[in-house]
């Protein structure tokens, strides 16, 4: 008897397990991606590496550390060897920012609803958009190699937002538990029959050979789908 409900338990006890470990290695190995606040310049993805006094240090795996010097009422982004001043001309309601380029122009950046939007001396809302030949990009007539959003965005953490959707891996979780009951447990695909209410409408109330095949198919599509949303969460 004990042999016997080990050898019905070994499965489940099997892919239990394995769905633990998984899910440890997983959530241990993802938090920092999840956790991380990350930014973007010149389609450059950045993230905080260190501080050192005043001043803040992005770091990039493609691309050159972007440096934020931090004072009081102004900030001065270093990229590329160009200096960016980032001042604060008002905090209320809608903060806004004043951006001066090496090159002398100096443009303005409303917060607006937590979009940061752009205008230059004119007064004019700025548009951006990027063109690549050859997965090299292409700069227009006048056009900055960085946006004043992006330096603004670069010079305040506020901006700086988190990737991925964890949410994603719990779905994919419950999916793989629920698929696997669908698969294994013949009492579940009855739950699974009664709550369909299709006994309702049959003559013979009890699921057919065709209908625990079917949801056993069933439990092994929804297991294979628990996987893709997996990395949907990426």
């Amino acid at each position: 008897m004990i042999t016997r409900l080990r050898k019905i338990q070994s499965p489940t006890l099997i892919f239990f397990s394995c769905v633990v470990v998984a899910s440890v290695i997983v959530g241990f190995l993802s938090k920092p991606y999840f956790t991380e606040h990350i930014f973007y310049a010149d389609n450059q993805k950045y993230l905080f590496d260190r501080k050192e006094e005043q001043q803040m240090i992005y770091r990039s795996r493609t691309a050159d550390s972007i440096q934020v010097q931090v004072e009081q009422q102004k900030r001065t982004v270093f990229i590329d060897n160009q200096k960016y001043i980032i001042t604060e001309i008002n905090s209320k309601p809608n903060p806004t920012y004043s951006v001066l380029y090496p090159n002398g122009r100096k443009y303005e950046v409303q917060d607006q609803s937590r979009e940061l939007r752009s205008f230059d001396e004119e007064g004019n809302i700025m548009t951006s958009v990027t063109f690549y030949v050859n997965n090299q990009r292409i700069l227009s007539e006048d056009e900055e190699q960085y946006s004043p959003d992006t330096i603004v965005t670069a010079a305040y953490p506020v901006y700086h937002y988190t990737q991925g959707q964890p949410v994603y891996l719990f779905l994919a979780l419950a999916g793989l538990i629920f698929g696997w009951c669908s698969f294994y447990y013949r009492n579940f695909q009855d739950l699974l029959f009664l709550l369909s209410l299709r006994w309702i409408w049959v003559n013979d109330p009890e699921p057919s050979d065709f209908y625990y095949l079917m949801t056993s198919i069933g439990g092994i599509v929804v297991m294979i789908g628990s996987v893709w949303i997996a990395f949907k969460a990426f």
